[in-house]
């Protein structure tokens, strides 16, 4: 907040801010620094969105002016046509489309918007130490859980201990690998330590995988739709694999109310084409994703509104560095100088993105720096062959699932005439999804969706940290780790990017990936649907939507 006899900014709980929000400041004052980063750097940084918008101007919200003018409507049921898959324990979901079931009824500490802006959730105010190591977090005393339980910091302790142990399976381990511990300083205050400075703390509490969970939900047997005890503003009412999920409004949410009575999601199938048909039939309002196949289609569907968005999601053909032949490095340079990146783009995307250069962070990412453009080079890739003992070419097999749609095998059959230019016999083994996701951190050569991230370095942090839960190439570079720990680090966007340019050059430079480009995201809603915004990392809060 903003002291009112100094005027200066403040933490969300009041104290004094990190020693470099007064720079900050000062470069969006001089133009040096775009307000969008400006308020994202200074909300994890504990400073309130309102006190940073007042000095930086109001930033536009995701609704449109339309919809902003509307007066909501509360009640009614939305019916929204997306998978239902198992879940069991949140905190090893692998479907970001699986979180946007349970995010209805669990929270998280922070929420980020489609702005890429973190608020308080559960957590009212967070503290940063100079360094970034101690990070203090005041929760809200209100929350409480389904079932009459206060939220209280050994929920926190709970969940937070489970993602960092030796013996966890969730992504967290690694996203959270600097948690030294975590400890109660109050009855709604708690303190985690970090081994070294991590800025985005308070926005990384928003992954679909860190919902809070009650602190006796092993005890009450780790299955949270068979115990769907929550503390957000639907209740789980009914779950059935590959069928449904019912939610509906709490009654006794400690919160603002959600304005729906009732959240009716229906598995309609992987088919989009099914999907579009029940949403122009008026059986669904809402589909969780079209393909780009379909939005032609779509534009033409009367009451029905395309969504359209620019997030960081990408496609990766992976190596593993550990495995025949990929353990050559000369192998997987000739496979990276092969492919041509923007022809995969404008062939099996339509153009409807931008090209990428095989070092998976994206010029919308405010921690990117443009290395210089990497090319393609054919006889080159050839040369390389040659000398890995490969003169005559080789035979490489690509495994991929569609897990996002047919335009994931479209791109790697484009890469498959790339690379036969350069002597590389490519296979495609195409899996169904189902079949796809138990394995896409075992193959070879395998192609992998992965979703946006607000940050760079949060990405890079799960996909190819050494020993990275995610890590699905098997690199392990010290280098990389130490420069990846030192952009983490840096409060400065600027300063960041500059950082950046070491951590993208080495993983390119290892040539562990063919990543062609950053694909536009598509989705579609009835006309009837208000305040839905299409987020780019896909995390869909419901309590605010209405319908007409």
């Amino acid at each position: 907040m903003t002291n009112s006899k100094t005027g200066t900014l403040q933490t969300l709980s009041g104290r004094p801010v990190h020693p470099d929000v007064p720079h900050l400041c000062r470069e969006f004052g001089r133009g040096q620094l775009d307000r969008r980063s400006f308020l994202r750097t200074l909300a994890w940084l504990g400073v309130t969105a309102a006190s940073a918008s007042a000095f930086a101007g109001a930033l536009p919200g995701p609704a449109s002016a339309q919809d902003a003018a509307a007066q909501p409507k509360p009640g009614g049921e939305l019916r929204f046509g997306c998978a239902i898959q198992e879940i069991t324990d949140p905190a090893v979901s692998n479907w970001i489309e699986a979180s946007n079931l349970y995010r209805n009824s669990l929270e998280f500490l922070t929420y980020v918007d489609a702005d890429n802006i973190t608020h308080p959730y559960l957590a009212k105010s967070w503290t940063p130490s100079d360094d970034l190591k101690v990070w203090d977090i005041e929760l809200d005393e209100r929350a409480k859980w389904s079932n009459g339980d206060a939220f209280t910091p050994e929920d926190v302790i709970f969940n937070v201990e489970r993602w960092i142990a030796p013996d966890s399976q969730s992504s967290n381990k690694t996203a959270f690998a600097a948690v030294e511990k975590v400890e109660k300083t109050g009855d709604h205050a708690l303190r985690i330590t970090l081994s070294r400075g991590v800025v985005s703390l308070a926005e990384q509490l928003y992954a679909y995988t860190c919902p809070m969970l009650h602190r006796d939900f092993v005890k009450s047997g780790g299955d949270w739709p068979k115990n769907p005890i929550g503390t957000g503003p639907y209740a789980l009412t009914g779950y059935e694999v590959g069928r449904q999920a019912v939610f509906e409004k709490r009654a006794d949410y400690w919160g603002t109310p959600a304005l729906l009575d009732k959240l009716h999601y229906i598995d309609v199938g992987t088919d989009i084409t099914t999907q579009i048909a029940a949403l122009a039939g008026g059986q669904i309002d809402v589909i969780y994703r079209a393909a780009i196949t379909d939005t032609d289609l779509i534009k033409r569907l009367p009451n029905v509104t395309l969504l359209s968005a620019d997030p960081a999601q990408t496609l990766v053909m992976r190596m593993q560095v550990d495995q025949k032949p990929f353990d050559d490095i000369r192998v997987r340079r000739a496979v990276q100088l092969a492919a041509d990146n923007a022809q995969m783009l404008q062939v099996a995307y339509r153009g409807e993105g931008t090209v990428a250069d095989n070092f998976h962070v994206a010029p919308t990412q405010p921690d990117y720096f443009a290395l210089p453009p990497m090319g393609r080079d054919v006889a080159q890739a050839k040369a390389l062959l040659a000398e890995a003992g490969h003169p005559d070419g080789i035979d490489l097999e690509l495994t991929l699932g569609n897990t996002q749609g047919k335009w994931e095998q479209d791109t790697a059959q484009v890469l498959q005439q790339n690379l036969a230019e350069a002597g590389i016999r490519l296979q495609l083994n195409v899996l169904p999804a189902s079949q796809y996701w138990p394995v896409w951190n075992k193959v070879p050569f395998g192609l992998t969706y992965w979703a946006h991230r607000p940050l760079g370095v949060m990405t890079l942090d799960l996909a190819y940290r050494s020993g990275g839960a995610w890590n699905e190439t098997n690199f392990a570079s010290p280098e990389f780790d130490a420069a990846l720990d030192k952009a983490m680090a840096i409060v400065d966007p600027k300063e960041r990017a500059v950082a950046m340019q070491d951590v993208e050059q080495i993983l390119r430079d290892a040539a562990v990936m063919v990543q062609p480009y950053w694909p536009k995201r598509f989705s579609a809603c009835s006309n009837r649907v208000k305040n839905f915004p299409l987020h780019p990392s896909d995390y869909f809060r419901m309590d605010g939507v209405w319908l007409a």
